[in-house]
């Protein structure tokens, strides 16, 4: 019986259509197989590389967001640029509607501060405060603050307007900020509170940087309290050129 069965069974052949179709569904289920394998072995990857792009873009952020340094730009108009690592502006702010009405019509972000500085001081609606007396100031404060002050008492529009470049901590910034000053107007304001205590940040905040240097130079040569406002009216015309000690730096 058992000789009948196998003999049976061995007389049974595969047509050709058959092993196609074997072949074939084994090839597909080979394939189905190793993109399942690929899928498997890809996911530990892909989550490598999320999470690569994801600190990249952290570290990137932190980097080029990140305020380092400050740098306030006053005249009567008061503005402050806040830059990045790389000393690429990252927020321009005024702290005065002359400087509000300033950079409506300039864009500073994302600009070297060098460059951003020249478009500021160069741009018409900034021309009419820059008379020959208006005593264009430079403040920065900064851990680069000596890198910094280098380059803009090396640039042209420090040269063209005889502007003063000056050195704040980066404590005074916050002090500032709180009080709604830029930095420049209130490092003079805290100078002039070391010889006067009466005085105001709302009363510094309205004056222009020459009325400033002017009642602060008073007060450094000993004048009476009581004429120096009526002296800081005409600062303009009475130090004509002599009041601009420029291009030093001022702790």
């Amino acid at each position: 019986m058992h000789k009948k069965i196998q003999k049976a069974f061995g007389e049974i052949h595969a047509t050709e259509q058959m092993k196609q179709s074997v072949s074939d569904y084994l090839a597909h289920k080979n394939l189905k197989t190793a993109k399942a394998s690929i899928r498997t072995s890809l996911y530990p990857l892909l989550s490598v590389c999320t999470l690569l792009l994801l600190c990249f873009g952290i570290s990137g952020w932190y980097f080029l967001g990140t305020p380092v340094s400050y740098v306030s730009v006053d005249v009567n108009p008061s503005i402050e640029l806040t830059l990045n690592r790389m000393n690429y502006v990252t927020k321009a702010e005024s702290k005065n509607k002359e400087g509000q009405s300033i950079l409506k019509h300039l864009n500073l972000k994302g600009k070297n501060y060098l460059e951003a500085i020249e478009l500021l001081v160069e741009c018409d609606t900034m021309q009419p405060y820059l008379t020959k007396d208006a005593d264009l100031t430079f403040t920065v404060a900064s851990s680069k603050a000596e890198e910094l002050l280098s380059d803009l008492q090396n640039s042209t529009v420090t040269a063209k307007y005889h502007g003063m470049c000056r050195q704040a901590d980066m404590e005074m910034v916050i002090s500032a900020h709180k009080c709604g000053m830029s930095l420049g107007k209130y490092q003079i304001y805290y100078l002039l509170s070391q010889y006067d205590p009466t005085v105001t940040t709302e009363e510094c905040q309205h004056m222009s940087m020459c009325q400033l240097h002017d009642t602060l130079l008073h007060y450094e040569n000993g004048d009476n309290p009581d004429t120096i406002t009526e002296q800081n009216t005409d600062c303009e015309h009475e130090h004509g050129g002599n009041h601009h000690h420029k291009s030093e730096n001022h702790k």
